[in-house]
């Protein structure tokens, strides 16, 4: 896919010798670093535009997601490093001890594994007891990025060229590939492997192998321990050739103005419902999210001065649920380093086989209070994976002077 040369009107012009030249002579000249500052600047001005009311922290907070989103981009694009024939760790990510991005759960970590889908890999190792769950991560990015221009103007270009936007074609629950002895050995690819071998099918967009692994007691449980290879010859440079640096800055300013986008548009639309939790799942695979094995439901909590937010739900049979409250760009306000500040299975208190969690601004002396802080307004998601079936939860405003210890 393309559209940058390829709408020259020749084939010769679209052809990837042309683009390789076009890419190399941007890097060279000074374009490709300028167009890339030109995407960063249209990323500040969703930072200016949607932070509700101009609140000075919302726009220190906003400015700062973007610094932290930068660095993400620089960390998986520009630094971006598939792997050769020797093997080496498929690396856990864990949540930082505040912030994340796009309600980050704190019982999880993520596996970021770039990939190339031209080559094979073989995955290999110990499935461990914690529940992971793997997708192929398939983003819209043009065969010839890098070798055009978006500038100021990317964002009208987004529906075409978003790194954040990901299809996850195929996903798996690790432990359904693993051997009864909890051992893993599959081989990434987009050709059938053929027989003999457990199979996980990339496609043509896939750029990274992307897991997710969720704890019901990070203490007691084993996260998986996997090492991968590529299966398949090919050059592998130190640093990226000229043409392949000026495709990489494209791609990660294009990351980071999709996640600008993509979140605030999410978070716009969740403030038309306020102090409601739902199901938003187009905007939830628009970023790449997994129904298929969770219920998620988003919303966005406003108190008022001696009111609080309960939120109320019979508890179904799941692996593990929690709750959580951000802040207006979707960055976790929980301090879980010492378990404050969100609400889990694990945790939670019940009634009846119900659960009642307050957010309040001071303590209620309720059970399951979740402390905004000094805060008073956010984003706030619940999720419960593979739940035996899908859960009704009730949001209300309600006098803090009308809350019971229950």
């Amino acid at each position: 896919m393309g559209f940058g040369l390829h709408d020259a009107g020749s084939d010769e012009a679209g052809s990837p010798d042309a683009v390789a030249a076009e890419r190399a002579a941007r890097l060279r000249d000074g374009r490709a670093w300028a167009d890339f500052c030109d995407t960063l600047k249209a990323a500040g001005r969703i930072v200016e535009r949607e932070a509700p009311g101009g609140d000075p922290r919302d726009l220190v907070e906003g400015y700062r997601y973007l610094t932290r989103m930068t660095a993400m981009a620089g960390a998986r694009v520009i630094e971006r490093r598939t792997p050769a024939a020797t093997p080496r760790p498929v690396r856990l990510i864990p949540p930082p001890v505040r912030g994340g991005q796009g309600v980050q759960s704190p019982n999880q970590d993520h596996i970021v594994q770039p990939v190339d889908f031209r080559y094979r890999y073989r995955v290999t190792g110990a499935a461990g007891d914690a529940y992971t769950h793997l997708s192929a991560w398939s983003p819209p990015v043009p065969d010839d990025a890098g070798a055009f221009g978006l500038g100021l103007d990317a964002e009208v270009f987004l529906d075409r060229f978003n790194p954040n936007r990901a299809r996850t074609p195929h996903s798996f629950v690790l432990s359904d590939l693993a051997l009864p002895d909890g051992t893993v050995d599959f081989v990434l690819s987009v050709g059938d492997p053929g027989p003999g071998e457990v199979w996980f099918p990339m496609v043509a967009e896939t750029r990274e192998l992307m897991g997710r692994v969720v704890y019901e007691d990070r203490a007691a449980q084993s996260p998986p321990r996997l090492m991968i290879r590529c299966l398949d010859d090919h050059p592998q440079p130190a640093a990226p050739e000229p043409d392949d640096m000026a495709a990489r800055l494209a791609v990660a300013a294009q990351l980071v103005l999709g996640l600008q986008s993509d979140y605030a548009g999410w978070t716009r639309d969740l403030m038309s419902r306020p102090n409601q939790l739902g199901l938003t799942q187009e905007w939830y695979e628009r970023i790449g999210g997994s129904p298929d094995d969770r219920h998620f439901l988003f919303g966005y909590w406003q108190l008022r001065p001696g009111r609080a937010l309960v939120v109320e739900f019979d508890e179904p049979d799941c692996r593990h649920w929690n709750f959580q409250l951000c802040n207006h760009w979707m960055e976790n306000l929980a301090d879980y380093a010492r378990g404050r500040g969100y609400v889990d299975r694990q945790n939670a208190a019940r009634s009846g086989g119900r659960v009642r969690i307050v957010v309040a601004g001071s303590d209620p002396g309720a059970a399951n209070w979740v402390d905004p802080g000094d805060r008073d307004h956010g984003v706030m998601g619940l999720r419960f994976v593979q739940p035996a079936a899908s859960v009704e939860v009730a949001c209300e405003l309600v006098p803090l002077a009308d809350l019971s210890p229950g």
